[in-house]
């Protein structure tokens, strides 16, 4: 069978499947549920651990706060049960003295503070805590909505290598530093490469790679290939046919067969064509719906060979600008992912988000399984 075929049946087995994923999954999140989610955890009333107090020598420090009148009399009480005194701080304007301690292992903190009360009873003594910035760790929801989470996540096939036409990648970003990433560009001497941070994003949604798993990719394990194709131009970014061209040329020319295309444009016939022939070389192309809140079909997503995802949020609504129409073939999670940004990420929402992580899990079904699709 042509390799046309193949992609034919991809589509339609991935499709399936997705639906059934995502459906399952997403309603199940829907649920009302009792009790806070991950942006609901405080620190107010908890015991503290270990790790919220600062240690010395591996063991954890104490702090005597106490009037400057009272102090000797307080640490001489604490030296002569067994304490050992650190370093001491005054603050004049408090009107207090700081004295940091550690006990032996005979002397817990309500013995030190009876041996502190009879001579300085102005005096408080306690574990010299931690404090952090009050902010909530990242609301990871897309691996949950998918029934990805956590340990199970699967990984893609080395073999597999994506191809993804975009801005300029930071390969050295802290999500990708561990990952296969192969960039080049087909943009002119002239021409001034995009801002970093949409193909940055788009690549770590697709192979990248964080022990915290707040930034990890949905196709870990395989290759990407990136190509340079969107310039800056005014005050945005831009590519053409002309360049989309070239770099579907090289990524076909270069055996890659999944490409990822997270943007959008006006129909084109000349451009159709491009893709029709790429098409027909064996690419599985994946496409962005756009975020122009409507139905009307764009490029590259409306074209008949090509997978057009929009993006849901965690409760499986339509995000509000993300388009739709009879030629989207799938949803997948594009509202508030936090992403690669920076030097960490931020939160972004759209529907070339959706798009690679729908290229990510075409990944992780690799090639083999398009054949034995065929041979079903």
């Amino acid at each position: 069978m042509s390799d046309r075929h193949v992609m034919s049946v991809l589509l339609r087995s991935f499709l399936a499947a997705m639906t059934m994923i995502v459906l399952s999954a997403g309603l199940a999140m829907a649920q009302p549920r009792g009790g806070g989610g991950p942006d609901d955890r405080g620190g107010g009333t908890s015991a503290p651990r270990d790790a919220d107090v600062v240690q010395s020598s591996g063991r954890p420090e104490y702090i005597l706060v106490v009037p400057p009148a009272q102090a000797q009399p307080a640490i001489d009480a604490l030296v002569a049960a067994g304490a050992q005194s650190l370093r001491q701080r005054p603050f004049a304007a408090l009107g207090r003295l700081t004295v940091v301690f550690l006990l032996p292992r005979q002397l817990d903190l309500q013995d030190a503070r009876s041996a502190v009360a009879p001579v300085a009873p102005d005096g408080v003594f306690d574990l010299h805590h931690i404090y952090r910035f009050a902010q909530a760790a990242p609301r990871i929801y897309a691996p949950t909505l998918i029934d990805d989470a956590g340990a199970s996540r699967c990984s893609a096939p080395e073999s597999v290598t994506v191809g993804l036409i975009d801005g300029p990648v930071d390969a050295s970003h802290p999500a990708l530093a561990a990952s296969s990433v192969v960039s080049e560009s087909v943009l002119g001497q002239g021409d001034r490469g995009a801002s970093r941070a949409h193909g940055t994003a788009i690549a770590a949604l697709i192979v990248g790679r964080d022990g915290a798993g707040n930034l990890s990719g949905f196709a870990q394990g395989a290759r990407l290939h990136t190509i340079t194709a969107f310039r800056r131009e005014g005050g945005g970014n831009a590519t053409d046919v002309e360049h989309i061209g070239s770099a579907l040329d090289r990524l076909t020319g270069r055996g890659v067969w999944l490409i990822n295309m997270s943007f959008a444009g006006p129909e084109n016939r000349a451009f159709a064509d491009l893709l029709s022939a790429a098409a027909w070389r064996g690419a599985v192309m994946v496409a962005a719906a756009g975020n122009d809140r409507t139905s009307r079909p764009v490029h590259p997503a409306a074209h008949p060979d090509v997978i057009a995802v929009t993006a849901v949020d965690a409760l499986l609504r339509r995000k509000g600008a993300a388009n739709n129409g009879a030629h989207i073939e799938v949803a997948a999670p594009g509202v508030d992912l936090f992403v690669a940004g920076g030097r960490g990420g931020a939160y972004e929402s759209g529907t070339s988000h959706s798009a690679a992580i729908v290229s990510a899990l075409v990944a992780r079904m690799g090639r083999v399984a398009a054949e034995r699709a065929v041979a079903a």
